[in-house]
């Protein structure tokens, strides 16, 4: 049986195939996209974000999306898996994962698939109600069926889906973040008076750090990269910063590059000059971001850089619509700079943000009052946490959608009926759903 999708007719995303930073022979997938092409999966078919899924290419051309449900509570549920047939236009029902043995695996989130060297596939997962441990697992049989977990790093580790990368010399590297719980506050979420203003205040009681685990012999054993990073602005005369949920890629000269979140409004990156092992002081890219995490790849027919991210500005934290813009970059430099700008969701037509490197500060998710810029609105303020493969030419690109914020200014200000807009915009009764597009990479150079 395969899911039902909406198709968009002027859809700009296209979907991920899991093949940049993977060793060995590039698969060949099938049904890739000769135009746009969106999939709106929904909603109990897929793990919805924040459950962060993963999809990967297998050896026969079709592709596999393995997925957690979130549910962090016993019993632990089965994590799952959808197959596609036609380049990911169309999805199986799910089935539960299972192990060698024919147990259920199960675990809460955080799916992360990678193509070994050896042709394997590999599985990162979070394992336990407590997301702080992070388990890998081992398929002979093209995901059938997988091995017993090995521990990952010691907790508290934490990651997010999708987002490791096996180097060009088989070593898997994975990021991950550990952090500091802080001091405990009278109020667990404080806010800063601002204009008039309360506002919410990232990280405020607590500090997050990066780093990298990696392993040599296909995930057997796993060792700790010698340091940890976080945003030191001018060499700490301006504060430091925490920096979570990186994600990496391996460069053409053989270094390995972390891209990192941060409350300081932009995306960070930092340098391996040894494949993971240790790294250097991060620096700011152009890119500005609230707190949210990147996915990056290598377009296979150029060798550029893709780079999916949140592209919001300080101001527009502040006014609610926190997470509204997912865009698009591409960089023929090796990341140093990024051209071509793009929004695969935006609630207005405003392609490139600029903004400080500043404390981001965040008001409560709302639609915009200002009708007349956002003319998309109203509509989703979350669209988070993508990931990205390809399937030849095709960038497959899967992402979360959710969030209307206060419901009064829907209902008052835009004088609309909440249902009518969660029916039109094919939310579902939970609010959210996962969307799938297919991009043939000629759209990120137009």
């Amino acid at each position: 049986m395969k899911i039902l999708v909406r198709i968009a007719p002027l859809a700009l995303v296209a979907v991920l195939a899991r093949g940049s930073g993977t060793a060995g022979t590039a698969l060949q997938g099938t049904g890739g996209a000769e135009a746009p092409y969106e999939a709106v999966i929904p909603a109990g078919k897929v793990g919805q974000s924040p459950s962060y899924g993963s999809i990967l290419l297998l050896k026969d051309g079709r592709l596999l999306w393995v997925w957690g449900t979130g549910r962090a509570r016993k019993p632990l549920q089965p994590f799952y898996r959808n197959i596609s047939t036609d380049g990911g236009r169309t999805w199986s029902d799910p089935l539960p994962l299972r192990l060698e043995g024919g147990q259920h695996l199960v675990g809460v989130f955080n799916a992360n698939l990678v193509r070994l060297r050896s042709g394997k596939l590999g599985l990162f997962i979070t394992p336990d109600t407590k997301p702080d441990r992070i388990t890998f697992h081992v398929s002979s049989d093209d995901g059938e069926t997988w091995s017993e977990g090995v521990a990952v790093g010691t907790p508290p580790v934490y990651s997010t889906g999708d987002r490791a990368q096996v180097l060009s010399d088989g070593r898997i590297v994975m990021p991950v973040y550990g952090g500091l719980d802080g001091p405990k506050m009278e109020v667990a979420k404080p806010k800063l008076p601002f204009h008039g203003e309360m506002f919410g205040i990232g990280g405020i009681n607590g500090f997050w750090y990066s780093y990298t685990l990696y392993s040599d012999d296909e995930g057997r054993t796993w060792k700790r990269s010698s340091n940890e990073v976080y945003i030191i602005l001018d060499k700490g005369s301006r504060g430091i910063y925490a920096a979570g949920e990186p994600s990496v890629i391996e460069l053409k000269d053989g270094r390995v590059m972390m891209l990192l979140r941060t409350s300081v409004g932009r995306v960070f990156r930092s340098y391996s000059p040894d494949r993971g092992q240790t790294w250097l002081e991060p620096e700011a890219t152009s890119l500005v971001s609230p707190p949210a995490p990147t996915a990056i790849g290598r377009i296979p027919s150029t060798g550029d850089l893709l780079i999916i991210w949140q592209q919001v500005s300080n101001w527009e934290s502040m006014i609610g619509v926190y997470r509204h813009r997912l865009s698009c970059a591409i960089s023929n430099d090796e990341g140093k700079t990024w051209q071509k700008h793009k929004n695969l969701e935006s609630l207005d037509d405003v392609a490139v943000i600029e903004g400080a490197i500043e404390p981001v500060l965040y008001g409560p998710f709302r639609q915009p009052l200002d009708r007349k810029r956002y003319h998309r609105a109203p509509g989703p303020l979350r669209c988070s946490y993508p990931t990205l493969t390809f399937l030849g030419d095709t960038a497959v690109i899967s992402y979360g959608v959710s969030t209307l914020g206060e419901e009064s200014t829907i209902t008052k200000t835009y004088g609309m009926d909440i249902n009518a807009v969660v029916s039109k915009l094919g939310l579902g009764e939970n609010g959210r759903v996962n969307k799938v597009r297919l991009l043939p990479t000629r759209w990120f150079y137009e």
